[in-house]
């Protein structure tokens, strides 16, 4: 297995059992994440920490990431997966590729590439709107 391809595989493992400590081994502090489209999600979000908080907030801690394969080189690797979000009333579950350039062990950049970039739009930017119960 190529040592980066470990490197995201352990990052995979840590997001699947809520493992802070070893999902902080292998992302960088300052990690940048580029997230196409137009919903709350979107844009660049630049800190380990920031990812984590809007991530939980926009899924209620409900993401779920199932690797389909995961590809590496020195300088970069490529997940691809099925992603899904279960929030209170409305779920989904879509298609993803992404990107990570890894150095010296961390992952330090990602681009996010949905499949169903409409439908994930959607979703997030009602997921934003507080409930009106």
């Amino acid at each position: 297995m190529h040592p980066n391809e470990k490197v995201l595989r352990v990052a995979l493992d840590a997001i699947a059992r809520g493992d802070r400590d070893a999902f902080a081994r292998v992302v960088a502090e300052d990690v940048i994440v580029h997230f196409p489209g137009r919903s709350p999600l979107s844009g660049e979000l630049r800190g380990r920490g920031v990812l984590a908080a809007r991530i939980a907030e926009l899924t209620g801690g409900s993401l779920k990431i199932e690797p389909h394969d995961v590809l590496a080189s020195d300088d970069h690797a490529v997940g691809i997966y099925l992603m899904r979000v279960d929030c209170p009333g409305k779920s989904i579950e879509w298609r993803q590729v992404n990107v990570y350039h890894i150095r010296a062990g961390k992952i330090v950049e990602v681009w996010q590439n949905p499949f169903e970039q409409d439908a994930v739009d959607e979703f997030f930017s009602q997921a934003s709107r507080p409930s009106r119960d």
